[in-house]
This record gives structure tokens, C-alpha cells and sequence, in this order.
């Protein structure tokens, strides 16, 4: 698997939401393995928010933890929508997903293919 990161945004959230979905989700996908890497950056250099972009990088294991805590997150915050990109390609958009999403998100993330 390619270990260009993975950027994540939550696509038309308001700046104060999208930090506290960065926040949630960094903490979530820090959990799901001790491989994978999150920082967060902001989307603006004139703002003051802690950080909008999730930047995140996975060895292939890490995939389907990655997976997993993704759509984990996105069934516990309902109605947020996030947009995964590797070199500035959407990789994956999502919202409301469940646990039978999984595989199709791991291999999103693990291949770089676009998926909706």
C-alpha cells in the first residue's frame, strides 16, 4: 500500500464542528492501531482553530482498523460526512456508514480507488 497520508475534511461543517469532529475522529483512529499516524492541520492559516484536516498515515495493516474506526465514528455522529483524500484525489466520501461498509472502505483507503 502507497504511504502518501491520508488527509480527511468534513466536508461542509461549520469550522467549529470540523474541529470537533477532527478532534473525535484523531482520537478514534489513534485507538484503532498502534501503526497509524494522525496530526491535524488547519484549513486556514488565518483562523485559530486547532485543526480541521486530519493527516493521517497507515501501514496496509492498519487498514481495516482504520475502517473500522471509521465508520465506528461516522455511526456515532450521524449526518457528518467526511471526504478521505491520497494526493489530492478523493479516495472516499462518506456518510452514514455501518460495519457492513467496512471492506469497502479498507480497500478505499488500502488501494486509493475512488468510492462514494
Amino acid at each position: 500500500m502507497p504511504t502518501e497520508p491520508l488527509t480527511i475534511t468534513f466536508g461542509d461543517a461549520t469550522v467549529a464542528d470540523a474541529n470537533r469532529f477532527a478532534g473525535s475522529l484523531a482520537d478514534t483512529l489513534r485507538d484503532a492501531h498502534p501503526s497509524v499516524i494522525v496530526d491535524r492541520h488547519r484549513g486556514r492559516a488565518d483562523t485559530q482553530d486547532a485543526g480541521t484536516i486530519l493527516s493521517i498515515v497507515l501501514a496496509a495493516p492498519a487498514a481495516i482498523a482504520v475502517a473500522k474506526g471509521i465508520a465506528g465514528w461516522l455511526a456515532r455522529n450521524a449526518g457528518v460526512q467526511i471526504e478521505v483524500r491520497r494526493k489530492g484525489k478523493v479516495v472516499l466520501r462518506a456518510t452514514h456508514l455501518d460495519s457492513k461498509d467496512i471492506p469497502r472502505i479498507a480497500e478505499a483507503l488500502a488501494k486509493g480507488d475512488g468510492f462514494s
